[in-house]
């Protein structure tokens, strides 16, 4: 998995992506936290780090990180449990590191039937 090189004036920040749980919207920052739970906050807003994400991408290979909303973008690979009544997203490494996430409902019920679709078991003919 590609890594993410951000360069500002004054520091140098290489990310990890293959390490990235999830990118939330702090104002006009984002605030991104590992999987393991190391947080950082850039200078840049959510929609550049979407922009930047989708760049790194080599065109043919799909990026496992999602919106979900204005305000979140997350990792597909940890995605563990989705709770629609409990508004709850859960990322999990299944090795001790958890991140549960507040989403809306609506959010949720979308991104359900959408993961469930495309990995549902499939009825042979």
């Amino acid at each position: 998995m590609p890594n993410l090189c951000l360069n500002t004036r004054d520091e140098l920040l290489m990310i990890h992506l293959s390490k990235v749980a999830y990118f939330q919207a702090n104002g006009n920052y984002t605030q991104f936290v590992y999987i393991c739970g190391e947080k950082h906050l850039v200078a840049l807003g959510l929609s550049k780090i979407e922009e930047y994400i989708r760049l790194s991408w080599k065109l043919n290979e799909p990026s496992p990180f999602v919106r979900l909303g204005r305000s979140l973008i997350v990792n597909q690979r940890y995605v563990t449990e989705i709770s629609v009544l409990r508004q709850r997203l859960l990322l999990s490494d299944c090795e001790g590191h958890n991140h549960p996430l507040s989403v809306s409902k609506q959010l949720l019920r979308q991104y359900k039937a959408i993961i469930y679709n495309i990995n549902a078991p499939k009825e042979q003919s």
